[in-house]
C-alpha cells in the first residue's frame, strides 16, 4: 500500500465503528480528502491528539482501496482552540464548516487557499486576538471565492458614487446602498463610516493592514451581522455552526466584550 506525506487541517470528524473515526482533511497538496483514523478513539492512541478537530498536522497517509485513505501517522504542526473556550471553538467550527462547504473534494487547491484556512483556525485559537475578527475575514474571503464580491464604492442600487457617510449593506442587493435605495431592502444593515472602511480593507485582501486594525465591539458586531447576512444569502444550506456562534455572541461569554 503506497503512502504519501502532506500537511493538513481536520475540518470534520465522524465516529465510525467501535474505535475508528472518519476525518475530512484539507491538505496542502492534495486538496480536501476523506481519511479514516483507525482505533483513534481507544485509550492511549498516539494519533488522537494529533488528529483532533481543527488540528493542523503533518500526516503520513496510506492510499486506500475505496474512497477513504488511511491515516498512518500524524504530528501536530499548529495550535487548536482550547477545549474549554466555547467562543473560540464555535468560531473555529464555523470556519471549518464554511471551508468544507465551499471547497470541493478531489481537486488541488488554488495557491494560498490552504494557508488561508489554516491561518483562520489558528487565529481562532490565538488568545491575543478576538476570534470574531478572524471569522469575519475568513468568511469574506470564502464569499469572494463563491463569486459574490459586494459593491462597496458605488451604490449597488443606483450606481451613484457613495460619499464618506454612513450607508446600508444589502446582501440581497449586492453591496452598499445609499439612503434612497436602502428603503427597498428593510433588512439592510446600517453601516457607519468606520465599518465601511474596514469592509474596503477586506475587499483589498490586505491581511496585514486588517490584522493591525483595532476593531472595537460595535464595529465587530456590525461586521458579524454583514457576514451573517451574506452567508445566509449565498450559501445554499444554512451553516449549523452559524447558529451556535450567534447564540454565544447574543448570550455573552466570560472573557469577551
Amino acid at each position: 500500500m503506497s503512502t504519501y506525506v502532506d500537511e493538513g487541517v481536520v475540518l470534520r470528524r465522524v465516529d465510525y465503528g467501535e474505535a475508528d473515526r472518519i476525518l475530512t482533511v484539507l491538505t496542502r497538496q492534495h486538496g480536501k480528502i476523506g481519511v479514516i483514523a483507525k482505533a483513534v478513539r481507544r485509550s492511549g492512541s498516539h494519533l488522537a491528539s494529533h488528529s483532533d478537530l481543527f488540528a493542523r498536522s503533518t500526516m503520513q497517509i496510506a492510499r486506500g482501496r475505496g474512497e477513504l485513505d488511511v491515516l498512518v501517522q500524524a504530528q501536530r504542526a499548529g495550535p487548536v482552540p482550547p477545549a474549554g473556550d466555547a467562543r473560540r471553538a464555535a468560531c473555529a467550527a464555523l470556519c471549518a464548516e464554511l471551508a468544507d462547504r465551499v471547497l470541493e473534494g478531489g481537486h488541488p487547491l488554488d495557491e494560498g487557499l490552504y494557508e488561508l484556512v489554516a491561518a483562520a483556525l489558528e487565529e481562532c485559537a490565538d488568545s491575543s486576538r478576538d476570534p470574531r475578527a478572524a471569522v469575519a475575514w475568513f468568511a469574506r474571503r470564502m464569499i469572494d471565492r463563491l463569486g459574490y464580491a459586494p459593491e462597496l464604492r458605488n451604490c449597488a442600487g443606483c450606481s451613484r458614487v457613495l460619499d464618506e457617510v454612513p450607508a446600508h449593506f444589502s446582501a440581497a442587493g449586492g453591496g452598499l446602498l445609499c439612503d434612497a435605495c436602502a428603503a427597498a431592502d428593510p433588512g439592510a444593515v446600517p453601516c457607519p463610516v468606520r465599518v465601511i472602511k474596514v469592509l474596503r480593507v477586506m475587499e483589498a485582501e490586505d491581511a496585514g493592514l486588517y490584522a493591525r486594525l483595532r476593531l472595537d465591539a460595535p464595529t465587530l458586531e456590525v461586521l458579524e451581522t454583514v457576514v451573517e447576512r451574506e452567508l445566509e444569502q449565498h450559501v445554499d444550506r444554512r451553516l449549523r455552526s452559524l447558529g451556535v456562534m450567534r447564540s454565544l455572541w447574543t448570550a455573552g461569554t466570560p472573557g469577551y466584550p
